[in-house]
């Protein structure tokens, strides 16, 4: 799902109508900061560009950053509308050839018509160009099960144009103002008593294939395990109280988007998000190849539904419209994310706040319970900040920090300029060593339930007290 901080990607599409006049940064794409990474601009539609090396140390400063090495330093590269950053994910305690091997299999990997455009001086960030969305999907499937891909979207993207800044962030600034330490809201007490590890227990392993009852060997997005699981958990949506649950297709040969909708009581055109990806992948990376996906991201969909339970045990009412979505195609590239993000920006959908969780129940033999938030480079900094409070508030046992593992679905939502954020299960990079493999299951060493509680607790309680209580639970 995530990459280290050393395999960040940086690229960012500049659009300038008229080539002879001033440029000004417009960053399409931001996948971390690092000393080794690639920045992709475009003056013209038809003019891509690889500039070497951007690093951008805070947000406030990539667009001067930008700015400053657009004008020189840049090189051409095949100009096509079929870009994809491939990135290498780097484990802990994998060998120091691991990424030269890794480069060497995914260029002998590469089908027909694809081309390597650019990559980073150590191999780990790789630009590759296909001629149609056809090769796009088989590269998908012959990757190396260690990488990640993102599709280059040539859409404006104005909302990260000046550092990361969103749309709108003043909600989340008056929940992280009204959070003092030691103050609990009673409601949201009662509300996160209700998630229990049986249930999270018993959904993980219905959507894993461990449970004989569910038939599923693969969550894979062009499957018909993923429609399964898709409908299972529509069914399950609508059992919990959402108003209307839709399937909402985003691309063609793969499984839908599951989108719940619990309208807000008055303010119902602000609407919260609580997500995860639905999608699995496993050590080959086909539709018929078993991949479990216990932890990536059975436990972010084990989360949405707790979370919905929780609510509606507790008879709560919201002011604002609570969205919980479970996305396809992560895995591929982010795609049901994105197609998503970009509709609610072309409807002018006023989301105040996303939050994603994936992988959320490994914890490494020896370390405390963890909880990790993305860097500022991909994530808002104020939606995080009300993830952290109501950590420290409501889940002091978790240990909360940083990570460096990139990028889930709230990248999608980052790129075009709503507020958002993620959890990650542990501080620093990636440490479960069934990763992407067919050994992602629930009954191992290193499953966490209790860690996963504790991040769906922190979920329930962050959308909740975003999305605001407006009604004490019925007597």
């Amino acid at each position: 799902m995530r990459l280290s901080l050393l395999a960040t990607l940086t690229f960012a599409l500049l659009c300038n109508a008229a080539p002879s006049a001033p440029t000004t940064p417009a960053i399409l794409g931001h996948y971390g900061v690092g000393d080794d990474a690639i920045t992709l601009i475009a003056p013209t539609a038809s003019n891509v560009q690889v500039l070497p090396g951007l690093t951008t140390k805070v947000p406030s400063g990539v667009s001067r950053s930008l700015a400053a090495e657009s004008a020189s330093g840049a090189r051409p590269i095949q100009a096509s509308s079929n870009l994809i950053v491939i990135t290498y994910e780097a484990r802990d305690g994998a060998p120091a050839n691991a990424r030269s091997d890794w480069y060497k299999t995914l260029t002998d990997r590469l089908p027909k018509g694809a081309q390597v455009q650019s990559a980073s001086p150590n191999k780990s960030a790789v630009i590759v160009s296909v001629p149609n969305e056809a090769t796009a999907d088989i590269l998908s499937d012959l990757v190396p099960g260690n990488s990640r891909l993102y599709r280059v979207d040539p859409s404006p993207k104005p909302g990260l144009a000046e550092g990361l800044k969103t749309t709108e962030v003043s909600r989340l600034d008056q929940v992280a103002a009204a959070l003092a330490p030691g103050d609990k809201d009673p409601a949201i007490e009662s509300l996160i008593a209700k998630v229990d590890i049986p249930f999270l227990q018993s959904t993980v392993r219905y959507l894993s294939g461990e449970d004989p009852a569910s038939g599923l060997t693969t969550r894979h997005a062009q499957s018909e395990g993923y429609r399964k699981a898709a409908n299972w958990v529509k069914t399950r949506f609508e059992e919990f109280g959402c108003a209307t649950v839709e399937l909402v297709p985003f691309r063609t040969g793969y499984g839908p988007n599951v989108v719940c909708t619990i309208p807000g009581a008055d303010l119902a055109n602000e609407h919260v998000l609580l997500t995860a990806h639905l999608d699995s992948r496993g050590t080959r990376f086909t539709a018929s190849g078993k991949a479990p996906g216990a932890d990536d991201d059975g436990s972010g969909s084990a989360m949405l539904l707790a979370s919905l339970r929780a609510i509606k045990q507790s008879n709560l009412r919201l002011r604002r419209t609570l969205k919980v979505v479970a996305f396809g195609g992560e895995e591929q590239g982010l795609y049901g994310s994105a197609a998503y993000a970009r509709a609610a920006k072309s409807r002018r959908d006023n989301i105040k706040f996303v939050l994603q969780g994936d992988m959320l129940a490994y914890r490494k033999p020896g370390e405390p319970l963890q909880l990790a938030l993305p860097p500022a480079s991909r994530a808002t900094p104020a939606a995080s900040e009300v993830v952290r409070k109501i950590a420290a508030a409501y889940v002091p046992e978790l240990t909360v920090g940083t990570t460096n593992a990139c990028c889930s679905d709230q990248q999608s939502f980052v790129e075009q300029g709503f507020p958002a954020t993620a959890l990650f299960e542990r501080n620093g990079g990636i440490a479960d060593p069934q990763y992407h493999k067919e050994g992602d299951v629930s009954a191992r060493t290193g499953y966490d339930w209790q860690q996963l509680q504790g991040h769906t607790k922190v979920a329930v309680a962050s959308v909740v007290s975003v999305a605001e209580i407006v009604a004490a639970p019925a007597k």
